[in-house]
């Protein structure tokens, strides 16, 4: 049987437009590989390189090229994770028509969950107000997480200082809910002598981790757990609901269930799966299906106000 090639289960997935897929890690300790079948060989030889920003660099190979690229209106832009929340690398010019890398990361997870289902509850009138305390909090959360994992790379690289980053929303994304989108993003200078190397902040990386809600990577920080999370957003003006069972976030205005509380979560949508069991066993079926196939309604945590 021939070997299978090793796969670092941390590499980005390949998304991009004009942009290019980088092969990078979530932090700067070297990869832990793992075999993509059981029963390979741990000394498997022919492990995949690891290159970030491969495929910009294959296209432009410092940021001054794609800077050139970009005065004659192309766009140099790479979207991916690693297992994380989406990241972007894209280069642009500033507000003062200076010509920077920016290095961002998006809302995912719970929190983009939260997010969504609360933008709905607030209604159009309330955007603005929502909005601004969704920012709030990112900033407050970048304060808890960027000396965490400024420390992890420390590890290995002491003399390593994480970049400031700063919470942004955009545009609601193409045929999306129309609500915006949200993320941290910091920005690293372009100069002659500037690498792809050189536009990478490991510890903005290793936030997106953070950001998707990556099980056991944060569960010590009380402050990215749901319930901190919910208390937080809502002292922010964000009207988060629960479901009191399930505890996924919950809304009752989507235009598509309007009065009926689902969640994002294609899997589970009206249906709570936690719900309480009735306390009685159904008659022994004749049929197929019974009423108890139907499922349990999500009930709000708190009844928001209308």
């Amino acid at each position: 049987m021939p070997k299978k090639r090793k796969k670092n289960r941390k590499a980005p997935s390949q998304r991009s437009s004009r942009r290019s897929e980088p092969t990078q890690q979530a932090s700067s300790p070297p990869a832990e590989w793992e075999p993509e079948w059981d029963g390979a060989p741990e000394d498997e030889e022919d492990e995949e390189e690891f290159v970030p920003l491969r495929s910009l660099a294959d296209q432009y190979p410092t940021p001054a090229h794609a800077v050139k690229a970009v005065a004659s209106g192309e766009r140099v832009e790479w979207t991916g994770d690693i297992d994380g929340a989406k990241m972007r690398h894209r280069v642009m010019h500033d507000a003062t028509g200076a010509a920077v890398v920016e290095q961002a990361v998006f809302l995912d997870g719970d929190l983009e969950k939260m997010v969504l289902c609360a933008a709905h509850q607030a209604g159009e009138k309330a955007q603005e107000q929502l909005q601004e305390g969704v920012l709030s909090v990112l900033d407050a959360l970048h304060a808890v997480l960027r000396p965490l994992t400024e420390a992890r790379v420390r590890e290995v690289r002491p003399d390593y200082t994480a970049a400031v980053l700063e919470s942004f929303r955009e545009a609601p994304e193409l045929h999306g809910p129309g609500t915006p989108v949200f993320g941290w993003h910091t920005f690293h200078s372009i100069g002659p002598d500037t690498t792809w190397e050189d536009t990478i902040d490991t510890a903005t990386w290793n936030s997106s981790l953070a950001m998707s809600s990556w099980i056991g990577e944060f569960d010590d920080v009380p402050e990215l757990q749901i319930p901190q999370l919910v208390r937080r957003l809502r002292d922010h003006d964000v009207p988060v609901v629960l479901c009191a069972h399930c505890e996924r976030p919950i809304t009752d205005r989507h235009p598509r269930w309007a009065g009926v509380w689902v969640t994002p979560d294609s899997e589970n949508g009206p249906v709570c799966e936690t719900a309480a069991p009735s306390p009685q066993r159904p008659a022994p079926r004749l049929g197929l299906f019974s009423d108890d196939d139907f499922g349990d309604p999500h009930r709000p945590d708190e009844v928001p106000a209308r």
